[in-house]
């Protein structure tokens, strides 16, 4: 079964459902070239009004792209399992209209990606990141030639996270510009870095991706603006079962964050 066929499937005439990682066009399998924003628009027809999401999330461009779509043709979304991280922040809250189903969450959570911290954990774990993609290259001394890991060139760990902050900082002004077109409050994204700080201050040695946040149909509406919500409410025994199935952290914002 090719990567479309696994991962975008017509449930019927009108609705859509696409169930896995978001992934851009490089990280895709061989057998089909396309990004998931590409085989979103692909898979869209006249007739197509819902798209059903269970994502964990993946790569926040290709979030964008496929938000922007989904906005534009006024696409309602469902939830079925979960949505998070990516999957949360765009392509759901680009819905006309948004149902988590029973048994169903949407999670947010403040990652390295959006928000690349110069702290030492941050740091260390850059410095096993690029010295694992180093252990994978062949021994190609012997030959005379100079190998340099792909991607990494001869940056140091300060260039590196430098330039993360720079993209970092590029994607959230897209999004905080999409939520300002849909009428959302941008506030959202500092709220969600505000209470995952909070949180990690209090218990060391979790990283940031680790804490998720599952916000309240009425906080949703009421602090950031979000129209068309329709979300059973989440049980602490949910929370609970998505540490053991997926690990991490999962919280509920209650409150005003």
């Amino acid at each position: 079964m090719s990567y479309q066929d696994r991962a975008w499937q017509r449930v019927d005439p009108a609705t859509l459902a696409f169930r896995g990682e978001i992934l851009p066009r490089r990280f895709l399998p061989g057998e089909h070239p396309l990004g998931d924003a590409d085989l979103l628009a692909r898979n869209l027809t006249a007739e197509t009004r819902t798209l059903v999401l269970d994502s964990g999330g993946g790569d926040v461009t290709v979030a964008l792209a496929m938000a922007r779509l989904i906005h534009e043709r006024g696409l309602d979304v469902r939830v079925d399992g979960r949505c998070a991280s990516a999957c949360a922040l765009l392509p759901f809250l680009a819905g006309r209209h948004k149902v988590v189903a029973p048994g169903a969450v949407v999670e947010f959570h403040s990652t390295n990606s959006l928000d690349p911290r110069d702290t030492p954990d941050a740091r260390a774990r850059l410095t096993r990141e690029m010295e694992a993609i180093r252990g994978q290259l062949p021994d190609l001394s012997r030959d005379g030639v100079t190998v340099t890991p792909p991607d990494l060139g001869g940056a140091t760990v300060d260039a590196i996270l430098a330039a993360r902050r720079g993209n970092a900082a590029q994607l959230r002004q897209a999004i905080a510009g999409l939520y300002r077109e849909w009428g959302m409050a941008p506030v959202l994204l500092d709220d969600i870095d505000r209470s995952t700080d909070a949180y990690l201050a209090g218990h060391p040695g979790l990283l940031r991706d680790q804490v998720w946040w599952w916000f309240p149909s009425s906080l949703m509406m009421e602090r950031y603006g979000v129209t068309g919500l329709d979300a059973a409410l989440v049980t602490a025994d949910t929370l609970t079962r998505l540490g053991l199935e997926v690990g991490g952290i999962h919280l509920s914002a209650e409150h005003r964050p």
